[in-house]
């Protein structure tokens, strides 16, 4: 017997309707993210949670991987080398953590865990700490990192509370870097344990042309974000967001 064809579109119940929000929401944090350097999965996610939680986390993490490399090759000049590999220590510690919660937990649990780390995330952004770049800083943010982005695809707070006073280049530049190491080890970690199959590569493919439409979007956003902060939006509605998902599954 040959191989089993792979899921569709079709096969996993999404109608036209979910699949257009399912590209407008990717489309729109895909054009913020490159305009201030985070906030894909941050915005993205709760909206593809509620619309289908096969989305959350692996294929939501594999778009946000291909955003990433893009905007990482374009903000190259920016990125600081000598941080990243400090992060990528902390962020397998923390991506085992999230496999082994992906293992134990079901569906409502995790999506509760799910709704409870946006909000954390959330918080992390609002408290503006800062934070400098020194070594157990950026272990530590890289292993809460791992944990939060394995099983929710949102890791990108704890390292942009880190960079959150820079600007510019060097602010998308660096964290795409951090994000490119980061969101590989936990995708890679997804695909082992087997919480990644076919109907994730489906998954992922509905998203991916939206991150890519993002691109072009951001240019003109680029300009005025360089000079005024976006992240009070971008934290209402991701706020906003999982308390939906926690209203659903607990009441």
């Amino acid at each position: 017997m040959g191989a089993p064809n792979p899921p569709t579109t079709m096969d996993l119940g999404w109608n036209a309707n979910e699949l257009l929000l399912a590209f407008v929401t990717m489309a729109a944090a895909s054009a913020v993210q490159s305009s201030v350097g985070f906030g894909l999965n941050l915005l993205a996610a709760p909206i593809l949670a509620l619309i289908d939680p096969i989305f959350v986390p692996g294929p939501a993490i594999a778009a946000g991987l291909v955003q990433t490399v893009i905007m990482a090759g374009r903000e190259r000049r920016g990125i600081e080398y000598g941080h990243i590999g400090w992060t990528a220590t902390g962020r397998v510690v923390g991506t085992a953590g999230g496999v082994l919660v992906l293992s134990v937990a079901n569906g409502s649990q995790a999506n509760i865990a799910f709704g409870s780390l946006v909000l954390l995330a959330v918080a992390l952004s609002l408290v503006g700490l800062r934070l400098s770049p020194v070594p157990r800083v950026l272990i530590g943010a890289g292993c809460l990192s791992g944990v939060m982005n394995t099983i929710s695809s949102i890791g990108g707070p704890p390292i942009a509370l880190i960079y959150q006073h820079e600007r510019g280049a060097k602010l998308r530049g660096t964290l795409a870097g951090h994000f490119v190491v980061g969101a590989s080890i936990s995708l890679a970690a997804l695909i082992v344990s087997g919480h990644f199959t076919g109907t994730e590569v489906v998954a992922t493919a509905v998203l991916v042309p939206g991150v890519l439409l993002g691109f072009p979007l951001a240019r003109p956003l680029t300009r005025v974000i360089d000079g005024r902060s976006a992240r009070p939006a971008i934290l209402t509605l991701a706020a906003l967001s999982a308390v939906a998902i926690l209203a659903r599954e607990l009441l």
